[in-house]
């Protein structure tokens, strides 16, 4: 019984709850919103809302769990972890469909009452999976071998989700997840320049070959949002529309024109911060990328913490992906990036997006809890 309460009391004191605060915070601000731009939508805001909820309660139940797990242990299982995300991402081959994005990134399974993205989940897997890469060759990251396998790595698996299911939303996110943690890692800023050159340099190869068609007009309409108004550039306009007809105060909750109107697609998904601008205002979206940006300061000042340099690694990843999807998605909002498939972390509506953002922020909570050194220290 005492050795269940010292337990008791070493979690209480290890679990970061500050960091769960601010994630329930956020999430439920995110259900408000969800619950306006779903509203005349076929069979109301319930059901959206209602997910909502459910994804935020396991979400919670998860960064319970994953607290109380060693990220060390978790590491060590790197050849389970590597067959895992090539196989759940290869689900989508035989229970994939396409979504009103054009990706195929969403499957059903039978018996699960949910559909499941299943890239979003393996993002958390992955994070461990190559802070464990980079962190075996601490001492020789900015050698040339060490430092190719691991970009090799991140590049396998983008080619390996954009093949299957041509999200290129998601694919880089795993690209800002390996520069978070190579900046972390203390990467030389040469090999940035390398890099930098290299994607010019394959800039023509990759749009001739690897973007879709569909993915090419986003990326043209950004530049000029006027040349298809009424195809690829509507999203990009309309989005534009919205978030400037909001205001300092925006137009009052469930009163929006855009979000009541039904016109404008994805509004509770990708294009919920234009929602924010236009129903709450400047005021509105300053409350959201504070709560964002407080996260994000959390999980970097628990990095900086980190007894162990692969803990730090972990939270760079999380912070990394965090960064990357709230810089995305507001700057596609305001017509400052090209349209792409990213979600408002915890804003957007999402059952599995919510959950697994709920885990990874779990994984952060971790390193808080067990601040030992990593068996690649010995």
């Amino acid at each position: 019984m005492n050795e269940f309460s010292r337990g008791i009391k070493k979690y209480l004191r290890g679990c970061d709850f500050f960091l769960l605060t601010l994630c329930v915070l956020a999430a439920s601000f995110g259900c408000v919103l969800v619950s306006s731009a779903a509203r005349t939508m076929r069979g109301g805001a319930a059901p959206y809302v209602n997910t909502q909820i459910t994804s935020i309660i396991i979400g919670v139940v998860m960064y319970l769990i994953v607290t109380a797990i060693d990220m060390d242990w978790v590491a060590r299982l790197w050849k389970f972890i590597i067959p895992f995300n090539l196989g759940f991402v290869a689900l989508l081959i035989p229970f994939g469909f396409e979504g009103d994005s054009g990706n195929r990134s969403w499957m059903r399974i039978p018996g699960i009452p949910f559909n499941i993205q299943a890239n979003e989940v393996v993002k958390v897997t992955f994070i461990i999976l190559l802070a464990a890469h980079i962190y075996f060759f601490k001492d020789r990251i900015n050698r040339v071998l060490p430092f190719f396998s691991i970009v090799a790595h991140t590049l396998f698996m983008v080619a390996y989700i954009n093949f299957i299911s041509s999200d290129l939303g998601v694919s880089l996110i795993y690209i800002a997840i390996l520069v978070s943690m190579m900046l972390g890692a203390g990467i030389k800023a040469r090999w940035f320049a390398i890099g930098v050159a290299t994607v010019s340099a394959a800039a023509p190869l990759v749009w001739t070959m690897v973007l879709t068609e569909r993915q090419k007009m986003r990326i043209i309409n950004f530049l000029n949002p006027k040349m298809d108004p009424e195809g690829t550039g509507w999203h990009a306009l309309l989005s534009m529309n919205t978030v400037g007809s909001g205001g300092l105060l925006g137009q009052g909750l469930y009163n929006g024109k855009q979000a009541q109107l039904g016109v404008f697609p994805g509004r509770h998904t990708d294009f919920i911060f234009s929602i924010c601008a236009e129903e709450l205002g400047f005021v509105g979206c300053l409350a959201v990328l504070l709560l964002l940006s407080a996260i994000i300061v959390k999980i970097v000042i628990t990095s900086s913490h980190a007894k162990n340099g692969l803990g730090a690694l972990i939270c760079f990843g999380v912070a990394g992906m965090m960064f990357f999807q709230t810089f995305q998605n507001v700057c596609m909002c305001v017509g400052l990036t090209p349209v792409i498939g990213v979600t408002l972390p915890f804003f957007s509506y999402g059952g599995s997006s919510n959950i697994v953002l709920f885990t990874a922020m779990g994984l952060v909570s971790s390193v808080r809890m067990h601040p030992k050194k990593t068996w690649l220290d010995y």
